[in-house]
């Protein structure tokens, strides 16, 4: 099918209302004919010229360059969100040094995170489709500020109880706003971005949600410092989520307490000011959407909330998505977590590990935002593109397995290469699944196609860090479960039926105003 016929898809419903029954010289499709019933099968479809665009109907649309504003300072929340997510797993030891916290209080402080999202993902994902992308933004961005300011408090009441108290606040109020954070870009990239934008978008505010948990190793530990420590006084903070119920190794620390803790004011305050910053930013000026829509479906109102949902549940190509991208980025993303339980019987220190996780980050934003822009390039290949992606981590995945088990030479650079290669090309899929999801389920709205994924994203993630409260579990099953994660969830995305409903919807009215 060459590039004049694709535009002509279109699904069968929306054909049915622009393709006219008169039997001599029929009126043109209007533009809310084409619009109106977006959703069923594809067809073949050759449309009437159109002697102007307000003959169809075509509303009047616009690209705003301010797009790229509103892009970034959303993608600098989800980066900051993130960062004060994970602002005690790097500290773990200089906060437990400080305030004698257990191993569980720093885990359940990243456990708010997960389990906020999955309460509240209804209300948020509701309130973002009613009231829009303003209101939303305000309210969550008023979470991340409030409960950092709560954070501050030391310096008012010095009782650690108190302290202890803001801070799981705070990880309560920056946990709910995860769920607008992770199910806001593909609503953001089709309000206001064009066609060939949009997959970009999507990307960039993903990354800027990865950028964030790769900032929080960085920052955390340059300002917050305990002392020289020895391998067993320095366990990184994910191999402690999985193991606060054992004794862990006394950490000894020749700074005095107070210091440490002035350390960590100052750190709680740089989280404040920069999230109080963003908050006026977006009352200044964050508008939910353009004057004039970049696209046409950025002005078609989408399915209602509860049909929505019930055309999810009853979509296989919808279902066979989300299997995909929840199994394969929910074991990736906990994985990540993990690792140091696959290495450090490798002779991988823990300060290696930690910089191969930060290089695995900072490869997974730049990976993501490439394949994005190469996405909006060659339009309409997405299925393709992800099985490759997942292939080649699949592979990667593989071969580290090989390493994990002695049958390949597990050098730190080797295993830095492979780890950053595999989690880098398995992490640029995700905004693939975003966008072609939301093509494929059409019209039901992007919010909550976004927020549909997310929330199994988590279930899956959950359900992979319990595994290992199974007594005696081990941890060789890691490495399988990781290649087995990428190698099926390949067949659910071959399986799936390709579509782009909104797309076609999209190159149909354009096509009708060009005629």
């Amino acid at each position: 099918m060459n590039s004049d016929d694709s535009v002509r898809i279109l699904s069968q419903d929306a054909l049915d209302a622009a393709t006219p029954t008169f039997s001599e010289s029929p009126p043109p499709p209007s533009y809310s004919e084409v619009a109106d019933k977006p959703s069923g099968r594809t067809s073949e479809h050759h449309l009437p010229k159109q002697e102007s665009a307000e003959s169809s109907g075509v509303p009047q649309m616009k690209v705003y360059a301010i797009r790229w504003y509103i892009l970034i300072l959303f993608s600098c929340l989800a980066c900051h969100q993130c960062v004060v997510w994970n602002t005690w797993g790097p500290i773990a030891s200089s906060v437990q040094a400080a305030y004698g916290w257990s191993d569980g209080t720093v885990a359940m402080m990243a456990n708010w995170g997960t389990i906020m999202f999955v309460l509240c993902t209804v209300p948020l994902s509701l309130m973002l489709e009613i009231k829009g992308l303003r209101p939303t933004c305000l309210l969550v961005s008023a979470f991340v500020m409030v409960g950092s300011m709560l954070r501050c408090c030391r310096r008012l009441i010095a009782d650690p109880k108190v302290f202890l108290a803001s801070s799981h606040i705070c990880a309560i109020l920056n946990g709910i706003s995860g769920v607008t954070i992770m199910a806001s870009p593909p609503v953001i990239s089709s309000l206001w971005f064009p066609q060939n934008e949009r997959t970009t978008a999507t990307s960039i505010n993903q990354a800027g949600n990865m950028l964030g948990n790769g900032l929080s190793m960085l920052i955390g530990p340059a300002l917050v410092k305990v002392n020289d420590s020895s391998r067993n006084g320095t366990t990184s903070f994910l191999h402690q989520y999985l193991t606060f119920g054992i004794q862990r190794t006394n950490i000894s620390f020749n700074r005095d307490i107070e210091d440490i803790k002035d350390d960590i004011d100052v750190y709680m305050y740089i989280d404040f000011g920069v999230a109080l910053f963003l908050f006026v930013c977006f009352c200044v000026y964050y508008p939910s959407k353009p004057p004039l829509p970049p696209t046409p479906t950025s002005t078609i109102v989408r399915t209602d909330f509860r049909n929505g949902v019930k055309q999810l549940l009853t979509n296989k190509d919808v279902l066979l998505v989300c299997f995909s991208y929840s199994l394969s980025e929910g074991i990736m993303g906990s994985w990540m977590g993990v690792m140091v339980l696959n290495l450090r019987d490798l002779n991988i220190t823990d300060q290696e590990v930690g910089y191969i996780g930060l290089a695995s980050v900072v490869g997974q934003c730049l990976m993501a935002m490439v394949v994005g822009y190469l996405m909006d390039m060659i339009k309409k290949r997405i299925k393709l593109t992800l099985i490759v992606l997942l292939a080649l981590s699949g592979a990667l995945y593989a071969v580290l397995t090989l390493m994990c088990l002695g049958y390949l030479p597990s050098t730190f650079y080797f295993l830095a290469i492979a780890i950053v290669l595999a989690t880098s090309l398995n992490y640029a899929c995700c905004p693939l699944y975003f966008e072609l999801c939301v093509e494929i389920a059409y019209p039901v709205s992007e919010t909550l196609v976004a927020g549909f994924l997310t929330m199994m994203y988590n279930l899956v993630g959950i359900i992979f860090l319990f595994i290992f409260f199974i007594p005696n579990i081990g941890s060789v099953w890691i490495n399988y479960v990781l290649v087995g994660s990428v190698v099926v969830s390949i067949p659910s995305v071959v399986m799936v039926k390709e579509t782009y409903n909104r797309s076609s919807v999209d190159d149909l009215v354009n096509t009708m105003s060009s005629q």
